[in-house]
């Protein structure tokens, strides 16, 4: 299924892929669906730093997470386990889980259920009414939860409850309920009614509104996010937007030197190349300056230096997405770009929705939010005399 220009997994695999915390990932996939999602996969490699590797499911969801983590090797302290269904996953939310997970042990994002739940039979008939309290270790617990995903666990401590379950008796509905079948501690942190899963086709359209709406204003009342832990202590919150504004120039290097041209993270056919330190993509550098602009963290020159070998020769795709992480660190998330390139040759337009498609997945947008176009300079100044390329860009941000 398409949400917002990209396929629900691609959306998914974006939220995590851009996170500055996630190392790897690990796709868990059905085994006539492999070849499909490694397709997919590696049509996005070059919008990604971190490893993805696909590998064939189980006969249960647990057998399933199992097999993802034994391609995970030994190298990682904290592991999450997320349902590729939930798409609108936020890097806040990834944030909560990962540091419940280091201070607990393990961690699930959880919404207090305000509706009556029943057990119902295959004729639709009530078979029990599910108490909202029950007495637990001799304490009364009020209250029902509901869990989502991302739910994460030290690494370790999930082989182990693996490892101890007696899956003979019972499969498990979640990794919870193998830490919790071990005796160990699972916190249960603030989830995100936006987190929501896609099962049925009108979950399209309820996602494609959450994708394009700002977030409703809290209030003591009627809280974003209703949590035990939180209910009293949510501000009254109204999203901000800003706008930032980019501007970048590269003179062309002379064909001896066998640049190549990259343009919006395509390399384009031409016979010079822009001179430059990293890979002189000026469409790029001006949305990064944009998007730092609009919240006032300076620029690419001062985040990557021409002075720093790090950066020589870098993919501008890679800038785009630290400065996208920086953003969301920050606690924004970017609604739209629109960005123009000046430049007499060569002709753009052909590449225009390839560079549209390659900029919203770095940012973890949709494409219908990015607009790149071009015009020529009408043989005035130094564009017109073929000495060189300027871009602009507008960023448009929204406080989270």
């Amino acid at each position: 299924m398409k949400l917002g220009g990209l396929s629900v997994l691609e959306r998914t695999l974006t939220a995590f892929s851009t996170h500055p915390r996630v190392a790897r990932i690990v796709i868990v996939a059905g085994e006539d669906e492999v070849g499909r999602v490694r397709e997919a996969v590696s049509r996005s490699d070059g919008h990604r730093s971190i490893p993805v590797d696909v590998v064939p499911g189980g006969e249960t969801r647990s057998a399933s997470v199992w097999n993802g983590l034994n391609a995970l090797g030994e190298d990682f302290e904290v592991v999450l386990v997320h349902d590729a269904a939930r798409p609108l996953v936020s890097p806040s939310l990834i944030d909560r889980i990962i540091e419940a997970t280091i201070r607990t042990g393990a961690a699930v994002p959880g919404l207090p259920l305000s509706d009556t739940v029943k057990r119902v039979d295959a004729r639709g008939i009530v078979r029990e009414t599910i108490a909202r309290a029950a007495a637990i270790d001799g304490e009364t617990l009020p209250g029902l939860t509901a869990v989502q995903t991302p739910q994460g666990a030290l690494l370790s401590s999930l082989r182990r409850a693996y490892a101890v379950y007696d899956f003979a008796a019972s499969d498990p509905t979640d990794e919870a309920s193998l830490i919790e079948a071990m005796g160990g501690s699972v916190e249960v942190v603030p989830g995100d009614p936006g987190n929501i899963k896609i099962t049925r086709q009108e979950d399209i359209a309820l996602a494609e509104r959450l994708l394009t709406q700002p977030p409703a204003p809290q209030t003591p009342e009627h809280p974003n996010t209703e949590h035990p832990n939180t209910r009293h202590q949510s501000p009254i919150h109204y999203p901000e937007i800003r706008t930032g504004f980019g501007y970048d120039v590269h003179a062309f290097a002379s064909p001896e030197a066998g640049r190549k041209l990259f343009l919006g993270g395509l390399e384009i056919p031409h016979d010079r190349g822009l001179e430059g330190h990293s890979d002189a993509d000026v469409l790029l550098h001006a949305i990064c300056d944009a998007l730092l602009g609009a919240l006032s963290l300076g620029d690419i020159g001062i985040l990557f230096p021409n002075t720093d070998e790090a950066y020589r020769g870098i993919s501008s795709l890679r800038l785009l997405e630290i400065v996208g992480a920086r953003v969301t660190d920050a606690g924004w998330q970017t609604v739209n770009i629109d960005a123009t390139v000046v430049a007499e040759a060569p002709k753009l337009m052909p590449h225009r929705i390839r560079m549209q498609e390659g900029i919203a997945f770095c940012l973890g947008i949709a494409s219908d939010r990015v607009s790149v176009k071009a015009t020529t300079s009408e043989k005035l100044g130094f564009v017109g005399r073929a000495e060189g390329m300027a871009a602009w860009a507008v960023a448009t941000v929204r406080s989270n």
